[in-house]
C-alpha cells in the first residue's frame, strides 16, 4: 500500500511541475534498452459518464509510459497520466440555488470536467508480426471537477461555472482494454486504441451508479531510443575489438 502510494504522489508532482517532457528529454535515452522501452504517449480521448443524459466530450491527454518486457511474448505497460480528460457534455442545466443564474440557462446545456489522475498497469500479449492485445486495471485519483453552464443570447455565449469536487468520488477502479500496433520490431513509435470502463460510483448527489468510461486513440514517442540503441552498437563494437 505504501509503494502505490509513493507512486501517486510521484504522479502527482509530475501534474504540478509540468515536467514530463523535461524527464523524457534527459532520461529516454538512459531508461531505453531492449526489456524497457520509455517515452511520452499523446492521447486524444472521448469521455462520457454512465447512466446520465449526455454525450461524449473530447478531450487531450498526455502521459509518461514504460514498457517492461517480460518475453517475447508479454509485456508489461506501466502509464503515469496526470491529467486525464474525464466528464461529458450536453447535460441538461440543473438548478444552482440562484432564479435568475436558473432562468438564464435554462435552455443551454452542461459540460462536466473531472480532473484526474491516471495510473493503468497493463499487461500486453503480442498476438502476432507487430500486433499486441493489453488489458488490466486502472486506477484513477479524481481530484474534482466542474460544471460549465453554457447557453446562447443573440451572438454571444454565455457562460457559469460551479465546482462540484464534494459531488466527485475521490477514487476510481476500472478495467482497460485495447490493440497495439508497433510500426517496427524494434523500439519504435506505435499507436493504439483503448476502451476504458468504471466500476465505482463516481457522483454522489445522483441517483443510480454512474461511471465513468472513455475510448482513448493512443500514439506512443519513445523518447532517446535512437540515441540509446547508436550507444549499445558502439558498446558493442567497443567489446568486441578487445
Amino acid at each position: 500500500m505504501k509503494k502505490f502510494f509513493l507512486l501517486f504522489l510521484i504522479i502527482h508532482a509530475f501534474y504540478f511541475s509540468k515536467s514530463q517532457v523535461i524527464i523524457s528529454l534527459l532520461f529516454g535515452d538512459k531508461l531505453n534498452s531492449e526489456k524497457l522501452v520509455f517515452g511520452l504517449s499523446v492521447s486524444p480521448t472521448l469521455s462520457n459518464i454512465t447512466n446520465y443524459e449526455a454525450n461524449y466530450k473530447f478531450g487531450l491527454g498526455l502521459a509518461l509510459f514504460f514498457t517492461l518486457k517480460l518475453n517475447d511474448r508479454f509485456y508489461f505497460q506501466l502509464e503515469a497520466i496526470p491529467k486525464s480528460p474525464y466528464g461529458a457534455k450536453n447535460i441538461r442545466p440543473y438548478p444552482v440555488g440562484d432564479s435568475s443564474i436558473d432562468n438564464i440557462f435554462k435552455n443551454g446545456s452542461v459540460e462536466r470536467k473531472i480532473k484526474t489522475i491516471s495510473l493503468p498497469l497493463l499487461i500486453r500479449y503480442r498476438v502476432g508480426g507487430l500486433w499486441f492485445l493489453e488489458t488490466g486495471p486502472q486506477i484513477d485519483w479524481m481530484l474534482g471537477g466542474k460544471d460549465i453552464f453554457t447557453v446562447k443570447s443573440g451572438d454571444n455565449e454565455l457562460t457559469n461555472t460551479i465546482k462540484v469536487d464534494d459531488d466527485i468520488t475521490r477514487f476510481d477502479i476500472g478495467w482497460a482494454s485495447g490493440l497495439v500496433y508497433k510500426f517496427k520490431k524494434d523500439v519504435s513509435m506505435a499507436v493504439g486504441i483503448r476502451y476504458f470502463y468504471g466500476f465505482t460510483d463516481i457522483i454522489k448527489s445522483t441517483p443510480g451508479t454512474q461511471r465513468n468510461s472513455a475510448w482513448l486513440l493512443n500514439v506512443y514517442i519513445p523518447i532517446g531510443a535512437g540515441k540509446a540503441a547508436a550507444k549499445r552498437q558502439k558498446e558493442s563494437e567497443e567489446k568486441s575489438k578487445l
